[in-house]
């Protein structure tokens, strides 16, 4: 099975906005352990040589990405952080964009617009089924299994530049952010082992967050009444490691569940 790189995103702790290496942070941990996504940070406005790039439409750059099977070398006139982050999840409170930067290393060295994060994993689910993943970022973020986008899903108005075609446009989760969409089903068996890649991306460099969930076929889940959106329900989070995660609150917040049984995450 081709291993590509991928890219998820950890909700740990806040990153420091001192910009030191902290060993926990909401983009993932530092620390290097077992059963954990790997994370790579690329800055889309400069070279690897550091030389500044032009400000383009990193839309269309991240649509050319997902059409090449999430090649990297669509990617590789890019500044690629390296120091990867461990991730066991996405779910990326609303934070300042900065915060990004901050976490890889990167702080006084990129601006916190125009980023990309890429997380990588080879995992398997924890029983036969067909399954979605379900979520939402502000700017931009896509999914993909053994290298086919199975979802994107960007913020308000952002325009998906990539041939991925929205299945299910009926069935969209209204939340702040806008319309939270669900992607392609897609089967697997237990232990059977998966490619599996998530992008996430800052456009203009203010706010940021990210909610990758997952929904099983069959499954029914609880829901919550929200008085400006409805009745939403509240699918789980896509995990590789069970632990728990505090619910937030306010107003930039997206109805969530823990599942007490998660994915895997292979070696």
């Amino acid at each position: 099975m081709k291993r590509t790189l991928f890219i998820s995103l950890l909700s740990l702790m806040a990153a420091t906005a001192r910009g030191q290496d902290a060993e926990d942070t909401v983009f993932g941990s530092s620390k290097k352990t077992a059963g954990t996504m790997l994370g790579i940070f690329y800055d889309l406005k400069q070279t690897q040589k550091r030389q500044p790039l032009p400000d383009g439409d990193n839309l269309r750059t991240i649509g050319e990405f997902l059409d090449s099977g999430w090649d990297e070398r669509t990617l590789s006139r890019y500044f690629r952080g390296t120091k990867p982050l461990y991730a066991t999840e996405v779910l990326i409170p609303t934070v300042s964009a900065d915060i990004a930067p901050a976490a890889y290393g990167l702080k006084d060295i990129v601006k916190p617009s125009h980023w990309i994060v890429i997380y990588k994993a080879q995992v398997s689910p924890p029983e036969d089924g067909t399954y979605r993943f379900v979520g939402i970022a502000d700017d931009a973020m896509a999914v993909a299994v053994n290298s086919k986008t199975v979802l994107v899903s960007n913020y308000g108005s952002h325009k998906n530049w990539s041939k991925w075609k929205e299945p299910f446009p009926e069935e969209n989760i209204k939340v702040w952010a806008g319309n939270m969409k669900r992607g392609d089903w897609f089967t697997c068996r237990k232990d059977e082992i998966i490619d599996l890649d998530i992008l996430v991306s800052e456009i203009p460099g203010n706010l940021f967050g990210a909610w990758i969930l997952i929904e099983k076929k069959g499954v029914t889940y609880p829901t919550t009444n929200d008085p400006r959106y409805g009745v939403r329900p509240s699918l789980p989070v896509f995990q590789v490691k069970a632990k728990p995660v505090p619910q937030p609150t306010g107003d930039n917040t997206i109805p969530f569940s823990v599942s007490p049984t998660p994915w895997v995450c292979h070696p």
